[in-house]
């Protein structure tokens, strides 16, 4: 089968390439996807247990662009039966805030939690536990937070009494658990985009190369036989007194040299003055004269 070597083997490597990077692709996708589904949600490190009621955080807002709130959560079971759109018996429950200086802020940090929703209840965040309350939230609201500051959060019944808590620092959660995903999340899209441009552009056009290298014809081979035509003179075209030098015979594919035949000349008898009409000389007879005759001085 003729084909053109060159343009066939670009095809065939080009096509190769790109099939490497569709598995590669697939492999990166693959392996992101399974570290999405396997990602660490776990709250419990950011949790802050309170002790005799009360609990101490400091608002840290790094890149002054606002924080997520600290939330209260109280153990209360998520449910709302008489469909107000809060949970039940979680409004008993007191929330109050200082600062270090130990003035009332309650008013200019908090908001009101316990909201219910059927999102939240068929994937809760917090096994058992509620959101009473959100403190210092300065990203979606405008609380007034001290950067650097402590505030010491406390929890009371509908009996003045004072109840333990957690308190989760859903700010600092919500920084990891964006970058986790985030990684991941880029890993997959670019497995995803790998794969697909490989596919649907890289193979096509390795194999439309390979096809055109395999169509096409490759080159024609040059023919060096003898040319005996053109460099061995026929016997009529030689002159009589001109014979081929030895450097310049030519030779056969062997490296030998190619026999010459000397150019044969007929010899005529000379004719004698006096032929004339049909009188041919006795050539013969004087021929052999020249023999019996002695020589003349």
């Amino acid at each position: 089968m003729s084909m053109n070597k060159g343009v066939t083997i670009a095809g065939g490597v080009v096509t190769g390439i790109f099939v490497l990077l569709t598995v590669l692709g697939g492999v990166l996708t693959g392996s992101a996807g399974e570290n999405l589904e396997n990602i660490d949600d776990d709250p419990s490190p950011y949790y802050t247990k309170s002790q005799d009621g009360s609990a101490i955080f400091t608002y840290v807002d790094e890149d002054r662009k606002g924080s997520v709130a600290f939330q209260v959560l109280v153990s209360l079971d998520y449910v709302d039966s008489d469909a107000d759109g809060y949970v039940d018996g979680c409004s008993d429950f007191n929330v109050t805030v200082t600062d270090a200086d130990g003035t009332d802020v309650t008013e200019d940090v908090i908001s009101r939690g316990c909201s219910f929703d059927e999102w939240t209840e068929e994937d809760q965040i917090h096994d058992g536990l509620v959101i009473s309350a959100y403190v210092c939230e300065t990203f979606y609201s405008d609380a007034n937070c001290t950067i650097n500051s402590d505030y010491t959060v406390s929890v009371t019944d509908s009996n003045n009494e004072s109840v333990d808590f957690t308190l989760f620092d859903n700010d600092a959660y919500a920084n990891i658990m964006l970058t986790a995903i985030g990684e991941d999340l880029g890993g997959l899209l670019g497995g995803l985009g790998l794969s697909s441009a490989a596919c649907c552009c890289g193979i096509p056009v390795g194999l439309i190369i390979l096809i055109i290298g395999l169509a096409l014809g490759g080159p024609q081979p040059t023919f060096q036989g003898y040319n005996v035509g053109s460099q061995m003179p026929m016997a009529g075209n030689m002159p009589a007194n001109q014979m081929p030098m030895a450097g310049s015979m030519p030779s056969n594919q062997m490296g030998g040299t190619v026999p010459m035949q000397a150019p044969m000349q007929s010899m005529q008898p000379p004719l004698s003055s006096d032929a004339t009409g049909t009188n041919v000389p006795d050539m013969a007879g004087a021929y052999a004269n020249q023999f019996t005759q002695p020589p003349t001085e």
